[in-house]
C-alpha cells in the first residue's frame, strides 16, 4: 500500500513536520538500540571488532539501494574528502563503542554529547567564523557539566571517561567534512561511502585481534547493524520532512532510551552528579544548536 500526501501536505491527516519528528524519534531510538548491543558483543569480541561488524553488516542491507538507483549513489568526484570523512568515521565509532563497553551507557551518552560544543570552537578555530557570546558561554556551561561528571580531584579518574569525549571531538570534526560533502554530494553518496570506507578501515583495527563470534554474537551484531542502518535512514528522512530546527533536538532523547534500556538490560542506575551533568550538557548543547540555527536563517533569506 502506497501513501500519498495530500493537497495540504499531509500524509494519513498529519503534516510533514510531524512525520519529521516521528522519524528521528524512531531514529533515536533505533540508535539507541544498536549502542545497546554494544556492551554484549564487546564483552565477547572486543570494542574493535564490534565497531567493524557494526558496519560490516551494513553493507548487505545497502545492495537493494544500490539496486535501485542503478549505481547512481556511487558516482563522486570527491573520493578523498570522502575517504577523510569516513576516516573520521571510524575513529569515532571506534572509540564511542569501546566506551561504550567499559563505562554505564547513560555516562558514555552523556559526555558523547559533548560534539556540538566542540564544534562551536572548531568552527571558530578552522572555519573562522564569528560565534557570539552567548555560544561561547553556553560552551563554557556546557563543559562545567563535564566536570560535574568527572569530579576530578574528588573521585578516582577512569582514564576510560577520555572514550566519548575523543569519540565527541572526532565526531566535531566529522560535522566539518560533512559540510563540505553536502555542497556536491547526495546523503546517498555520502551513507554508501562513509559505510564502505568505514568498513574496510574497522576490519583493519579489528583484524589483528580477530576471533570469530558466537552465533549469539553473530544474531546480536546483524540486529546492530540494521538498526545503525535504519537510524541514519530515518534521522536522514526526518531532516528531509522537517527543519533541522525541529527534528535535531530529539536527538537528545537518546539518553533516556539508553538509560531505560541500560536499567532493564544490565541493572544500570545513572548517579545524581551523571543526571545534573546531563542536564548541563545537554541544556548547553541544545541552547548552542538553537542559536546556530537561528543566525543561518536571515542569510537563507538574504540569498534568495
Amino acid at each position: 500500500m502506497k501513501f500519498t500526501w495530500d493537497e495540504s501536505d499531509r500524509l494519513l491527516g498529519l503534516p510533514r513536520a510531524v512525520w519529521g519528528a516521528l522519524s528521528m524519534a524512531a531514529g533515536v531510538a533505533c540508535l539507541a538500540g544498536n549502542h545497546s548491543i554494544v556492551r554484549v558483543v564487546a564483552d565477547e569480541v572486543g570494542g574493535f571488532e564490534t565497531s567493524a561488524l557494526r558496519f560490516l553488516w551494513a553493507i548487505p542491507f545497502m545492495i537493494p539501494w544500490l539496486v535501485q538507483y542503478r549505481g547512481a549513489v556511487a558516482h563522486t568526484q570527491r573520493h578523498g574528502l570522502h575517504f577523510v570523512s569516513a576516516a573520521l568515521t571510524a575513529i569515532t565509532t571506534a572509540l564511542l563503542f569501546l566506551g561504550l563497553s567499559k563505562l554505564p551507557l547513560a555516562l558514555t551518552t552523556t559526555l558523547n554529547f559533548t560534539a556540538p560544543l566542540f564544534t562551536t570552537i572548531l568552527a571558530v578555530l578552522i572555519l573562522k567564523e564569528r560565534v557570539e557570546i552567548a555560544r561561547w558561554a553556553a560552551t563554557v556551561i556546557g563543559f562545567a557539566g563535564v566536570i560535574v561528571i568527572l569530579r576530578p580531584g574528588v573521585v578516582d579518574f577512569n582514564p576510560a571517561v577520555l572514550l566519548p569525549i575523543c569519540s565527541a571531538f572526532t565526531l566535531s570534526i566529522w560535522y566539518l567534512t560533512l559540510k563540505r560533502l553536502g555542497r556536491t554530494e547526495s546523503t546517498a553518496t555520502i551513507t554508501f561511502y562513509q559505510t564502505i570506507w568505514a568498513s574496510f578501515l574497522l576490519m583493519l583495527l579489528a583484524l589483528p585481534d580477530w576471533q570469530t563470534p558466537s552465533w549469539t554474537a553473530t544474531g546480536l551484531s546483524i540486529a546492530m547493524g540494521a538498526m545503525g542502518t535504519a537510524a541514519i535512514f530515518l534521522m536522514a528522512r526526518a531532516f528531509d520532512l522537517a527543519d533541522a530546527s525541529l527534528v535535531a533536538p530529539f536527538d537528545y532523547a537518546r539518553l533516556p532510551f539508553i538509560a531505560l534500556i541500560a536499567y532493564l538490560a544490565f541493572g544500570e542506575v545513572p548517579g545524581l552528579f551523571t543526571v545534573t551533568g546531563a542536564v548541563i550538557i545537554i541544556g548547553a548543547a541544545f541552547f548552542t544548536a538553537q542559536r546556530e540555527s537561528r543566525a543561518k536563517k536571515p542569510a537563507a533569506v538574504d540569498s534568495d
